[in-house]
Formats: C-alpha cells, sequence, structure tokens
C-alpha cells in the first residue's frame, strides 16, 4: 500500500473504512467475472447492493476506484508474503520465499488476481489518458524493497557482484511469466515452476562455491 492510501484510510471513520472495503471488493468481483469493459460503476453498485451515489460518495470516479482495487491487491500480498520472508534465516531464503510465496499467492487468491490483469491490461483511464495509476506505484515499491533485499545480500558477502536494478527487474518478470501462464491455464503448477525458478536465482545471485 502507498503512503497517499495509508494517509486516506487514516482519515476515515470505521463505517467509511468498512463501506470502502465493501466497495472494493465487489470491484474485484466483477472485474474478476466481467472483465474490465463491464466493471461499471453501476454494475459495482448492484453487485454492493448499493446505489451508484454510495459508490460516488467513497470515489470520485471508476478510476479511483480501481487504484484502490490495485492497493487493496497488493495489501493483501504484503500481508501474506513479508511475515513470512522475514522469518527466514537467510537473504537467499527470503529471496526463495518471495519467489515461492507469489506463486502461492497467485494460486490462492484468483479473484484478486485477475481483477488486478484487467485493469494492468487497460492502462488508460476513462477519459482516454494514459493513466499513472496506483499500480505502477506498487509495482516501483516492491522493485524497491526487493532490491534493498538484493543490497543486504550483497553487502552480507552472500550475494555476488551484479546491477541490482536489473536483478530485480528480471524476478518480477520471471513471476509476471508465471502469472500469465496460470491466467491461461488455471490448472498450471505454477509453484513447481517457482520452485525451478528459485534454484535458477540461487545461482545467479550467489557466489561460486
Amino acid at each position: 500500500m502507498t503512503e497517499n492510501t495509508e494517509h486516506t484510510q487514516t482519515r476515515l471513520t470505521f463505517i467509511q473504512r468498512t463501506r470502502r472495503a465493501q466497495l472494493i471488493e465487489c470491484a474485484i468481483a466483477v472485474l474478476a467475472e466481467d472483465g474490465y469493459a463491464q466493471a461499471s460503476l453501476s454494475r459495482i453498485a448492484k453487485r454492493a447492493e448499493v446505489t451508484r451515489g454510495a459508490i460516488s460518495y467513497h470515489f470520485a470516479n471508476r478510476d479511483e476506484l480501481l487504484d484502490a482495487v490495485v492497493a487493496e491487491v497488493y495489501r493483501i500480498a504484503t500481508e501474506q508474503l513479508q511475515p513470512r520472508m522475514e522469518a527466514q534465516p537467510t537473504t537467499m531464503q527470503a529471496i526463495r520465499m518471495f519467489i515461492v510465496g507469489s506463486a502461492e499467492f497467485y494460486r490462492d487468491f484468483p479473484a484478486q488476481m485477475a481483477a488486478l490483469h484487467e485493469i494492468v491490461s487497460h492502462p488508460r483511464g476513462d477519459d482516454g489518458s494514459r493513466r499513472h495509476t496506483e499500480q505502477q506505484r506498487a509495482n516501483e515499491q516492491e522493485l524497491s524493497a526487493l532490491g534493498v533485499l538484493l543490497e543486504r545480500g550483497k553487502s552480507a558477502g552472500e550475494f555476488r557482484d551484479f546491477s541490482t536494478r536489473i536483478m530485480a527487474r528480471t524476478i518480477r518478470s520471471a513471476l509476471d511469466g508465471l502469472l500469465m501462464q496460470l491466467r491461461a491455464t488455471p490448472t498450471y503448477d505454477a509453484r513447481a515452476d517457482a520452485e525451478e525458478l528459485a534454484v535458477i536465482f540461487e545461482r545467479a545471485l550467489t557466489r561460486d562455491r
């Protein structure tokens, strides 16, 4: 979750947060089931059993609601992965957990990942302009956090010297490939391939012994 989203959440009352969470959950369901083009505010309102005006009270427009969906998916992913990564005794094991845990998240939260995919696949806003979305900000934050982890491994002498930026983006791209395959083939065993990716990246990251 980005800082802007966190600040917004802290200013809301409990009832407002509950209603926003319900609307975001309904938006995720509509995006996953009906796709981006059909995910109108009216359809989301119908799913939530509220008026369209009730959505407008919480979100200025559909783009703002979709940004909230992205922030929620990244929040859940962080909630699922971060404690498990922090529990690992070495940086390499934390990287392994990030890779394998991400594949498990894709598998276990299909509606959230489908909704995120629909949003990312449509980078232009409702007015036709190119959007600087919450997804872009959240993705950069994820790459930054991964970069910090990679730098920690290098500083500790656990990893060899390499371009942190390129390595972080390569790991992210490999995981995106797993997600795309899982989206195309729901029975695909993304976790098994994630285990293989973890082995590949361990050999790419660590020093020759």
